[in-house]
């Protein structure tokens, strides 16, 4: 696979900070608050449920092998859009990591016309910031692209996901004029599967505003 990257245009080069412990970015237009510091905030309760019920220490374990696991596959993906392959997954990145990105390739040979990988941007109307994994073509429609990694399919996206892609999709088009057409999560599991979800952002975007309206609040 070799995939095409435009050429990058100038965009305003933000940098990360901990204000309180939280994570906030620095940009030309002041310091906001980062997306997924937000979402905290509104952790679904299906995942609340599970904490309580297996306990801090165990449901701290889990999310720090998930990180793990999900940062090994972001980089795997991230080498290989940027036309940097590499030989010997296993040896690099072990087995589990290998094995979910193998499961991920179907999905990124619909990438194409590469805007930017791992890019940090930024609302100034709604101040916010983030760093989006991909903003690029995906089936031909420019997408805010996700990848995200789990341990097993479940029935139902989490929305704190959506919501995160149409923060990424206004803060693009408010610093490009560049209209995204679609969010895409890419989701891989220990159990075998890749999960392919588009999305309309603009289904998203009161709630997204309605989250921010009560953290200024």
């Amino acid at each position: 696979m070799t995939f095409t990257h435009l050429p990058k245009g100038e965009l305003p080069e933000i940098r990360q900070i901990k204000i309180d412990d939280v994570r906030h970015y620095e940009t030309p237009d002041g310091t906001f608050i980062s997306i997924t510091s937000l979402l905290k905030n509104y952790t679904p309760d299906g995942i609340l449920s599970w904490r309580e019920s297996v306990g801090d220490d165990v449901a701290d374990h889990v999310m720090r092998t998930a990180t793990v696991r999900g940062n090994k596959v972001h980089k795997l993906i991230e080498n290989c859009l940027s036309n940097k392959p590499e030989s010997d997954l296993v040896g690099n990145h072990g087995v589990l990591a290998a094995g979910l990105f193998q499961l991920m390739i179907p999905a990124l040979d619909k990438i194409d016309q590469i805007r930017f990988l791992e890019k940090a941007i930024y609302s100034k109307r709604l101040r916010l910031a983030g760093t989006a994994d991909c903003i690029a073509e995906y089936d031909g429609k420019l997408s805010i692209i996700d990848f995200k990694t789990a341990s097993r399919k479940r029935d139902e996206i989490n929305e704190n996901y959506l919501v995160q892609a149409t923060f990424y999709s206004i803060a693009w088009e408010e610093l490009t004029d560049e209209k995204i057409e679609q969010i895409v999560i890419l989701t891989v599991t220990e159990d075998g599967t890749l999960g392919v979800h588009k999305d309309d952002p603009s289904l998203y975007v009161e709630k997204l505003e309605q989250m921010v309206a009560e953290h200024n609040s």
